[in-house]
């Protein structure tokens, strides 16, 4: 396995990659209307957010002389960084091992093949715990390939660090007066959550963070347990080793069923498509918007959109029973009336 690396910012970012647009949309709760800013992660070059980590976290390696011409990059992934990564080492010249599990979007694995990354495919292990198996693989690839790197999403400064520099600062350029009542972040690896946070508590220490994890989820904390629904992308089956305590000033835990459905109010009301961690995230948004008014302008971290993901397509979503949370419950018939705001309020 390879030695921790020292985080260096790239100077100079690839075009696609960055500028991301936010997309106002309008809530009504109670007598206000909340104004919800979407930060459109699909519109980067490979469709998320992980071109950004990505990119980050090679030249990283590639600036402490870690990873050179003709070594190979290894990386476990849910999807969307391993379609990120193997179209930059496409690029780059490197040789580039994937390691998937069988829930891992077949679009999201075929991209990553066209792009000529070996894809390794690891067996579901019940109670939550296949990310163990993928780390496993990686792993063994290491011990195998003398001539491998990992790129380490999961412990790598790069990975917050991107989010710090680049994609929080991006959010207050586009903010209304130069800031947000609050963010929302959804977590996997913890990564962009950090990276905002950090950024918000050192310039505005006003915005209140808002941490959205996956029933189920044991990024921040707790035991994993089953999601058949499962939506890759949001939640983890390990604690985060990014995050702190001060991370966040309020945690939603939202079910799959339920970022689901708010993906389907969204693209219904709006025309807007939304993976399922950028469900999560609205979803946490209006239940914080409905329990503190003094919420009016929220950004949402979106990390993708919805078009590669089985359970956001076939009205699985809506067949799904109640959500046995009331706060989720009375937060989707809210979400049933979002609207794109009107362009004369722009």
């Amino acid at each position: 396995m390879t030695e921790p690396t020292t985080f260096a910012v790239p100077q100079d970012l690839p075009d696609g990659i960055g500028d991301t647009p936010l997309r106002p949309v309008r809530v009504p709760v109670g007598d206000r209307s909340v104004r919800i800013w979407l930060k459109l992660e699909s519109e980067n070059r490979f469709g998320s957010i992980k071109a950004r980590t990505a990119e980050a976290l090679l030249s990283s390696l590639e600036a402490t002389g870690a990873l050179r011409p003709g070594m190979r990059v290894v990386e476990s992934t849910s999807g969307n960084l391993g379609v990120a990564l193997a179209g930059l080492c496409a690029e780059r010249g490197y040789a580039c091992t994937l390691v998937v599990e069988p829930t891992t979007p077949r679009n999201s694995v075929e991209r990553m093949a066209a792009f000529g990354a070996d894809v390794v495919t690891v067996r579901e292990v019940p109670g939550g715990r296949t990310l163990g198996a993928r780390l496993q693989a990686v792993r063994e690839i290491l011990a195998a390939d003398p001539d491998a790197v990992w790129t380490d999403q999961y412990a790598c400064p790069a990975n917050p660090g991107v989010h710090e520099w680049q994609t929080a600062a991006e959010l207050v350029k586009g903010a209304p007066g130069g800031r947000f009542d609050a963010v929302a972040v959804a977590v996997s690896t913890g990564g962009t959550l950090a990276g905002i946070a950090r950024y918000f508590r050192d310039n505005l220490p006003e915005t209140r963070i808002v941490a959205v994890d996956a029933v189920g989820s044991s990024a921040l904390g707790g035991a994993p347990a089953e999601r058949p629904f499962k939506l890759m992308g949001f939640g983890s089956g390990q604690v985060s080793g990014f995050i702190e305590p001060d991370h966040w000033d309020h945690v939603v835990r939202v079910r799959d069923t339920a970022a689901a459905a708010a993906c389907s109010l969204v693209l219904r009301r709006t025309g807007i498509s939304l993976g399922g961690s950028s469900g999560a995230a609205v979803l946490a948004a209006v239940v914080r918007a409905r329990l503190d008014p003094s919420l009016r302008e929220i950004a949402c971290v979106c990390p993708d959109s919805g078009e590669k993901y089985p359970q956001l397509s076939g009205g699985t979503a809506k067949a799904a029973p109640p959500d046995p949370d009331e706060e989720i419950r009375a937060a989707l018939t809210l979400l049933n009336h979002v609207h794109p705001e009107p362009k004369a309020d722009r």
